[in-house]
């Protein structure tokens, strides 16, 4: 019985060693498969001035879960976003930065090492006010009507007294908008009242739903807990 038993369990063994290095290859190709249908070009990093502030959601990378726009999707991608120039930046494995040229419709970033970063971003919403199909916006609450928010940035060159160096001050800017696909997409007003024209239905529960728990529609946390207050009872 003891040869029988030890040549057990060495198959045992020997399939999970197969069975690891098999998700370690299938990680790989799923990553060199984003890379081949990314079409990514080089990124030329300007070394001219120096920088503060950040045009990047994470200014590090994260591993990602993305779908790209009417195609496939994938997991487990190295990325950043440039929220600037809404470019997605991957590591090609070489040292060298690239941007997907191919449009990315959805990113779940995962594991990043600011927690706050944990995030969901979508593209291909309706152009309004100052963004096109390419903006991302940060998925706040999903349901029939959706709470997103877009992160403008913007930048400024300047040279402080007495340095020859510009330096490149980057801004961010949060705004928050309301999207159903009855009504399109809507940019949120700071009142209360303003909030409520974006729902179709349930007002007189969402009012008291408002003045029960004291929120702020100027506050992203009462935004959150109206928008998905309203998705719970409107299923």
């Amino acid at each position: 019985m003891k040869p029988v038993f030890t040549l057990l369990f060495c198959l045992v063994t020997l399939t999970g060693i197969l069975a690891q290095s098999n998700a370690g290859t299938n990680d790989y190709n799923n990553a060199q498969q984003f890379m081949n249908d990314a079409y990514g070009r080089p990124l030329y990093m300007h070394t001219e001035y120096a920088v503060e502030g950040t045009p990047f959601f994470s200014n590090e990378y994260c591993s990602a879960n993305l779908k790209i726009r009417k195609g496939k999707s994938y997991t487990g991608i190295k990325v950043k976003l440039n929220l600037q120039e809404n470019l997605v930046i991957y590591d090609a494995g070489d040292g060298n930065e690239m941007a997907a040229v191919t449009p990315v419709e959805r990113i779940e970033f995962l594991n990043c090492n600011d927690a706050s970063k944990n995030k969901v971003l979508i593209s291909g919403y309706p152009p309004v006010d100052k963004q096109d199909v390419s903006s991302f916006y940060v998925l706040l609450d999903s349901g029939s009507v959706q709470l997103l928010k877009n992160i403008s940035v913007t930048y400024r060159d300047t040279k402080y007294y007495g340095s020859t160096n510009t330096t490149r001050i980057f801004e961010q800017k949060e705004n928050y908008y309301a999207y159903s696909a009855e009504k399109g997409i809507t940019r949120l007003s700071k009142e209360n009242s303003a909030v409520l024209a974006v729902f179709n239905s349930k007002k007189s529960e969402l009012s008291k739903f408002i003045a029960a728990n004291d929120l702020k529609c100027k506050r992203e946390d009462d935004l959150v807990k109206l928008f998905r207050y309203y998705n719970t009872i409107s299923r």
